[in-house]
């Protein structure tokens, strides 16, 4: 059961973590083969190859940049929202205290 919506900026740090969780498991099925505690399957060795093939070559700060933009986009919205409520408040106080 779910007790709230999550927030964007809360649900991009779920899907990361389930993102690194992915890794963490190929990266253990791939030390495991490697290793020889796990027999190699070529439909998954294919399966993480092609996986990696089509990932884009970023570098960690472009990476990164490209992660904080999205963020703030996203944000962008809530915070002008924010922003217009507390304006609309400050404008209603004023509107009172003028007319009583």
């Amino acid at each position: 059961m779910v007790d709230k919506i999550p927030s964007d900026l809360e649900g991009m740090d779920v899907s990361m973590q389930r993102l690194l969780a992915l890794i963490d498991g190929m990266y253990n099925y791939v030390d495991n083969v490697v290793e020889g505690r796990a027999a190699a399957d070529n439909n998954t060795g294919w399966f993480i190859s092609d996986t990696f093939t089509s990932l884009p070559k970023l570098s960690p700060p472009v990476f990164d940049k490209l992660v904080n933009d999205n963020v703030q986009a996203r944000l962008r919205p809530f915070t002008q929202l924010s922003l217009a409520e507390k304006l609309n408040t400050a404008a209603q106080i004023l509107w009172f205290l003028s007319t009583g």
